[in-house]
């Protein structure tokens, strides 16, 4: 490769990096109050379940683009889907601050998801080229450190705006970054319009040649996004116990991204050194995230942050080792594909687990507890196959 077209893919990274940072200033700023949000429109428990499956729409999505790309095998497919993908999750989110019903407000949170459904697998694509030179564990490190660093910069701003203003105001402050965010990412086409990876095989779709690692990745990864709590339930509870008042909810969030942040770049240089180990990290932060979340009515305030920051550990592990895995455990032709399954699978057991918590959360903490040291241990269990297979 030529230092010219090295640059060139490295400014393409960087680029990525920033559309990352500024889309997650406004997806993860609403979110970060997302249940809380819903909960002061008089929304009932089932309602946060139901806006976390917008991620199971998302990761639809994330399959149906994975497919539709792969039978391309197109770069202008690739990008034209992942552009769109982004205008549609950046440019519903200040609609939030015209909504007076929690069920509208649901709507646009389902709305948000499709589009970052779209544009996900493929991203994670081309991303994977373009750091292939740097090692994909540190690439997707950076990545998500720059990523996180909208994450954090989001909720504050939320937490800040809702303070001072209330949240019609908050919401709508959060155009500017979508903007800026639309620009890097049409900036990094402009750039680079061609993916080789993308145009190594004809279009085709085949689910052969995934691999049995591939699967029993894919069953561990279930199995701890089953148990992993998701954070529509955390906001719903910290604000319906009355832990956390809605301010400090987006700030436990913002603690959350900060952490992850913090581990993207060193997770991400162990993931280089010792593989798929590094995923044994996940199951650990989640089991004790959610028993600190589920105590936290009787353990306090100081103790939501501390689960905040366990929770952003496990997000850390979505965010970086977990894509680059994908592309470890498949072939380049496959790799789209791969991360539509993935997403698919992943989306299916989160919002499943979603409804298990609001449920149970309700009924018994103990049998809360007893469900998440289930789902994740076997979790663990299962990773030590992949590092066999």
């Amino acid at each position: 490769m030529s230092l010219i077209v090295r640059r060139k893919t490295f400014l393409v990274f960087i680029l990525l990096g920033l559309v990352s940072l500024t889309a997650d200033m406004v997806y993860e700023g609403a979110r970060s109050v997302g249940g809380a949000y819903i909960e002061s429109l008089n929304g009932p428990p089932i309602a946060s379940a139901i806006a976390s499956t917008g991620d199971l729409l998302g990761y639809v999505f994330r399959f149906i683009s994975a497919v539709i790309a792969s039978y391309l095998a197109s770069s202008a497919a690739f990008w034209g889907i992942t552009i769109v993908g982004y205008a549609i999750n950046l440019l519903f989110i200040p609609f939030l601050g015209f909504t007076n019903t929690w069920y509208i407000a649901t709507a646009l949170y389902l709305v948000e998801r499709t589009g970052r459904g779209l544009r996900t697998p493929l991203r994670d694509v081309i991303l994977a080229e373009v750091s292939e030179d740097m090692g994909k564990g540190k690439g997707f490190g950076i990545h998500e450190l720059l990523d996180q660093l909208g994450a954090i910069a989001g909720p504050l701003l939320v937490s800040i705006m809702i303070t001072l203003y209330g949240y019609r105001i908050a919401f709508l402050s959060l155009l500017a970054p979508a903007f800026i965010s639309m620009s890097f990412v049409t900036a990094a086409y402009m750039l680079y319009p061609r993916l080789k990876s993308v145009e190594l095989s004809p279009p085709k779709i085949s689910f052969r040649g995934l691999g049995r690692g591939f699967y029993i990745y894919i069953l561990s990864m279930a199995l701890l996004s089953l148990g992993y709590v998701h954070w529509m339930n955390v906001s719903y509870f910290l604000k319906y116990w009355n832990t956390l008042t809605d301010s400090e909810i987006a700030l436990a969030y913002m603690v959350a991204m900060l952490t992850d942040a913090a581990i993207a770049i060193p997770i991400g240089v162990l993931y280089d050194k010792v593989k798929f180990k590094t995923l044994y990290i996940a199951p650990t932060s989640a089991l004790l995230a959610t028993i600190l979340f589920i105590y936290t009515p009787t353990l306090g305030k100081p103790i939501a942050y501390a689960m905040a920051g366990l929770w952003g550990v496990t997000m850390g592990c979505f965010e970086t080792i977990m894509r680059a895995s994908i592309a470890d455990v498949l072939p380049q032709e496959k790799r789209a594909l791969g991360y539509g399954v993935y997403g698919l699978i992943y989306g299916i057991t989160w919002t499943v687990g979603s409804f298990i918590y609001s449920y149970i959360l309700l009924v018994s903490s103990i049998i809360a507890t007893l469900y998440a040291i289930i789902t994740l241990v076997a979790s663990a269990l299962l990773i030590r196959q992949i590092n066999i297979s």
